[in-house]
């Protein structure tokens, strides 16, 4: 594993590897899951998971992408709303807490956590984040067991 993290390690930001720090995205990364990232060079979808840092704090955060540029995102009643429909939103461990509408920019996406209530360093705190600072997670490498590719 050290081999790997140091053989993708990478500073010029086209790639990263990350090791997964928090339960926000439980079930499915969890701590100390590695993942490996790379920069978007394409058209990203709803549910695609995303690193990006947080600015304020300084660290790196990974999400998953909800909201596309274009829509207008809002939640009720636990549910996520796009242009005022409730969304298939599967990715959702628990409700999602009520926020109000905003209007995603082209270049940006809204991000959440899939454990809605552990997640922090989202949109609903952050807002919409910028596409040029993200990263797509490609392949969660380890551990073996849980070897997998978002593709």
């Amino acid at each position: 594993m050290v081999f790997l993290y140091i053989l993708f390690r990478n500073d010029n930001q086209s790639f990263t590897t990350y090791e997964i720090k928090e339960e926000s995205m439980s079930p499915e990364l969890l701590p100390e899951d590695y993942i490996f990232a790379h920069k978007v060079k394409n058209e990203m979808v709803r549910g695609d998971i995303v690193v990006f840092e947080n600015e304020e704090k300084g660290i790196d955060v990974v999400k998953r992408v909800i909201g596309l540029p274009g829509e207008v995102i809002s939640s009720a009643d636990g549910s996520v709303l796009i242009n005022n429909k409730v969304i298939s939103d599967p990715w959702a461990k628990t409700m999602t807490d009520d926020f109000i509408k905003y209007e995603i920019e082209e270049n940006e996406f809204f991000v959440l956590g899939d454990d809605r209530k552990l997640s922090t360093s989202d949109s609903r705190t952050l807002g919409a984040i910028d596409i040029d600072r993200c990263l797509k997670v490609k392949y969660r490498y380890w551990p073996l067991q849980r070897i997998k590719s978002y593709e």
